[in-house]
Order: structure tokens, then sequence, then C-alpha cells
């Protein structure tokens, strides 16, 4: 395990917890590129050695193969959730987004040492809209082939909403006050890897590094376009990766259940694992649990 370096005079801590970042205006960032392999240093903040990561383990796509946009310490890092947070203060200098990495146990560092990723261009993403996605994702992973008829069990699950996808939740009232909560809620209370991607907002980190967790569901443009929706009405960036999980830190989080139910279902079609075999069994439940979350994490079968 590695720690960091930080040489920055009356620079706060965040110890333990950690406050949810706003939004940054993508045209203001300031592209330096990807750091090369080595000791990665972002103005006063040092990072242990780390090195672009490479992709190729699986089937290459049609076309020329991108590299990822991602750089990555070779070892995980203490305090990883300061370190993370640190870096989000200087992503408006840098252009490289701070990514919480985790690996699949027992793998040898799957999928970050593997090369198991499917980079695509940002043009690609430009070109899908979050709710064509959603509402495919609805038909096909949720309702069954000839609707719910004779499926109550789903049609419970779903309830208020049928077999039609309801749309794209409004966006609910800005929360312009500090948004705290503890890194043990994200599981970062130990140390982890940090990537550094090269990207023009959070929500095109996926596709940048071209991370494979969701593809059982969905690819990693399609998941960026989401994204991208869910940080332009929710304040919700991109904070942790892991093999099949991805984490958000959500600044504007529904206040009401009435608000949150049409964000559980673009949640449920987006990951339909939510409520086929995860935590909650129906979108009401879910709804619940997200009224006023900062956080929401998500986990790919």
């Amino acid at each position: 395990m590695s720690s960091f370096r930080l040489s920055e005079p009356g620079r706060r801590s965040f110890g333990a917890v950690i406050d949810v970042p706003g939004l940054l205006d993508p045209e203001t960032i300031v592209d330096i590129g990807l750091p090369p392999v080595g000791t990665l240093t972002l103005g006063r903040l040092r990072l242990p050695a780390g090195r672009p990561a490479r992709a190729g383990a699986v089937d290459p796509p049609v076309g020329d193969v991108i590299a990822p946009a991602l750089c990555l310490t070779d070892e995980p890092v203490s305090d990883a959730a300061v370190v993370w947070r640190l870096l989000v203060d200087r992503f408006p200098a840098t252009g490289l987004w701070p990514v919480v990495l985790r690996s699949l146990a027992g793998t040898g560092q799957r999928p970050w040492n593997s090369g198991e990723l499917q980079p695509v261009t940002m043009e690609t993403v430009d070109g899908l809209d979050a709710l064509s996605i959603l509402a495919q994702g609805w038909a096909d992973s949720l309702v069954p082939i000839g609707g719910l008829v004779g499926h109550p069990e789903i049609e419970r699950a779903l309830a208020p909403y049928g077999a039609e996808f309801p749309g794209l939740a409004a966006a609910p009232p800005r929360n312009e006050e500090q948004c705290l909560l503890p890194a043990t809620v994200l599981g970062w209370s130990s140390a982890a890897r940090i990537g550094l991607v090269r990207c023009r907002r959070p929500a095109d980190a996926v596709a940048a590094i071209g991370w494979l967790g969701t593809i059982n569901w969905i690819e990693p443009a399609q998941v960026a376009a989401v994204l991208r929706s869910w940080e332009d009405r929710f304040g919700a960036v991109l904070a942790s990766l892991d093999f099949a999980t991805l984490t958000l830190l959500v600044r504007h989080p529904p206040q009401t259940v009435e608000q949150a139910l049409p964000l559980a279902a673009e949640i449920a079609a987006f990951c339909p694992d939510e409520v086929r075999q995860g935590t909650y069994d129906s979108l009401r439940q879910l709804s619940g649990a997200l009224v006023g979350r900062p956080y929401w994490r998500l986990w790919f079968d």
C-alpha cells in the first residue's frame, strides 16, 4: 500500500467525510494530457507511481482500437477518499477526472491490469439519447415478451408504471448547500487504487476508459449518455468503479417519493438487477431509498 504526499499549506482536510462536488462547465476544463509512466504529480499533490492503462484482452471493436484515456496508480493508495476529493478540485486545471478503482477479488486485478477495456469516442456518445436508451432497457429487460398480462409479480414490481417506459424524471430543486457524507458509506475507508481519466466531464469517463462492467445489459457509450443526463438533472458524478459496480455521488437527489418514482424507473431500466435480484423488489421500495440520498451504487450481474 502506498501513501500520497500533499505539500499545500492551509489546505483543508476532508478526513472521513467528503463533500459532493458541484458541476463544472466542460468548456472551462484545461486538458494537460494523460500522465506518463512514473510518479504522478499534479500541482502540489504527488501520487505514487502509476501508468496508462492498456486495452486488447477482449475482442476488439470494429475499426481502430482506441487506447483507454486512463492512468492509474500501480498500488492502492491510503486515504482514497481524501485523495479523490483533492483531485476533483484539480480537475478544472488538469482535465483528469479521478475515479476510485477496485478489482474483482482473486483475479489478478481485473479489469485494470488485464486489458479488459473497450474505449469509444465521444462522438459515439454524442449521437446517443438517454431517453431512447432507457426506454429500450425498460422494454428489453423488465417487461416480458407480450406485456405484463399474466405476470402479477412483475406488474407489482413496476407499479405505478406499466409496459411503457414513463419517461425521464424532472430535475429536482437545486441543492445549493454543502452535501456531506462519510467515506465509510462508500467503502472508501480503506486503501484503493486511483485512476485519472482524460475527459471533459465525469459522465464521459466510462466511455473514455471503455469500462465493461455493464456489458451484459448496456455498452460503455450508452452508459456515458445516461450518466450525462443524470449529471445534468441530478448533479450525479462518477466516483468509483469496481469490476461490475459503479458509484455516483449525487448533489441534487430527489426530496420526495413523488420525485423519486420516475428516477427509480430510470435506474431499473439502466440497471435491471436493482429490482430483479438486488436489495429492492419494487420501484416503490427503490424510490423510498432514493429520497435525499447523496450516492447511488449500481451493481450489474
